[in-house]
């Protein structure tokens, strides 16, 4: 079986109690790989003040969790994927790589922006 990742986009952020938009565009929207492949996923923002730059994935049926966050082209990666994972910033882009896709790594994986840390997830 070959594993799939589907990734998506989150756009909505908070900001002193008032709801700001940002175009917040990612792809590819699905990513087919063979097992020990290599997978690339991509965002772009169009508001360069958003600083915390984060990857998220979701495995079928658990809670979302961190991947990593970028604060100034630095990635700080969670304990759980600091191997096998690399994430890049380019300005107003930032991308996601999985150096060796195996089955575990079949998830919805999403992207999102902040101008604070935000480090927890809500429980869905």
């Amino acid at each position: 079986m070959n594993p799939g990742i589907t990734a998506l986009a989150y756009f909505t952020f908070w900001i002193a109690d008032v709801c700001e938009s940002v175009l917040i565009s990612q792809w590819p929207r699905y990513i087919s790989s063979i097992s020990s492949g290599r997978a690339e996923i991509h965002c772009y923002q169009n508001d360069t003040d958003y600083n915390y730059l984060y990857w998220y994935r979701q495995l079928g049926g658990r809670e979302i969790q961190l991947i990593v966050y970028l604060l100034a082209g630095n990635a700080n990666f969670e304990t759980d994927f600091t191997s096998g994972f690399d994430a890049v910033q380019t300005k107003r882009q930032w991308s996601l790589t999985i150096s060796s896709v195996q089955e575990k790594d079949e998830a919805v994986y999403l992207c999102a922006a902040s101008h604070t840390v935000q480090r927890q997830t809500q429980e869905l």
